[in-house]
């Protein structure tokens, strides 16, 4: 499919009522229908080649509650992103934590009650980082690894296994190929255990089918009977994860 050019962002705007205004982009393609998706304040319009700029203009302007409602949810979600601080708030396993930093030598990573004890020598916000990576990657190699291994054994396809990676990525949180080499992201870690078990099922069913047919859905729901709703939780909690 061949797409034109992304239009700037101030080609058209649309007026709220309270004067304000507020940019969109328009992509045009070979679709039959107008399209309307938002991502970090980021409007874009898909339309058909054929769509005059008075009918994406209207399009976008019977759906500017929508908008609104979207842009205002992103607004709480930038919020409440993750920013390893002193004082910040971490949400970890479904619990929101304060940040603390705290003088030592040893540099390691406390959980007491509410607080999210993050220890070493002079931290400082790039330091602090540094720590909770290395200790969420940590726990990733101790937690995932061997529990991926494990229900792979179990649903006899172990030898499948070609590598088992760890890897901090944009969006994805985990990914499994034909040749076997599954990905997670470490920052699952953050999650509650049972998150994490269900994405651990979600890949390594994946050496099973290499889809996502109903007979690859029956087969995590085997595993996982709870999965649809930890797929519901992690897209409402999902953002508060990346750092």
């Amino acid at each position: 499919m061949n797409e034109s050019k992304i239009m700037p962002l101030n080609y058209r705007a649309i007026r709220q009522k309270s004067q304000q205004f507020f940019g969109y982009e328009v992509l045009r393609s070979s679709r039959k229908t107008l399209a309307l998706y938002i991502s970090h304040r980021r409007i874009l319009v898909r339309c058909p080649h054929r769509a005059t700029r008075k009918e994406v203009q209207d399009f976008v302007n019977g759906n500017q509650k929508w908008i609104q409602i979207r842009l205002q949810e992103e607004s709480i979600k930038e919020k409440e992103s993750l920013k390893i601080e002193k004082g910040g708030k971490i949400f970890y396993r479904a619990r929101e934590l304060t940040i603390e930093y705290k003088e030592g030598r040893k540099q390691r990573i406390l959980i007491n009650g509410d607080r999210f004890i993050i220890q070493g020598h002079k931290l400082n916000a790039a330091k602090a980082k540094v720590q909770v990576e290395d200790y969420l990657i940590d726990k990733a190699s101790e937690y995932i690894i061997p529990r991926a291994r494990g229900l792979a054994r179990y649903l006899g396809v172990d030898r499948r296994i070609r590598e088992i990676k760890l890897r901090k990525t944009k969006s994805k949180w985990g990914h499994c190929t034909a040749a076997g080499v599954i990905q997670y992201n470490w920052l699952i870690m953050l999650a509650p255990y049972s998150i994490i078990d269900y994405m651990i099922a979600h890949e390594i069913c994946h050496l099973v089918r290499m889809d996502h047919s109903t007979k690859y859905w029956d087969m995590v729901e085997s595993i996982c009977p709870n999965y649809r709703y930890y797929i519901d939780w992690l897209k409402e909690h999902e953002h508060r994860f990346w750092f």
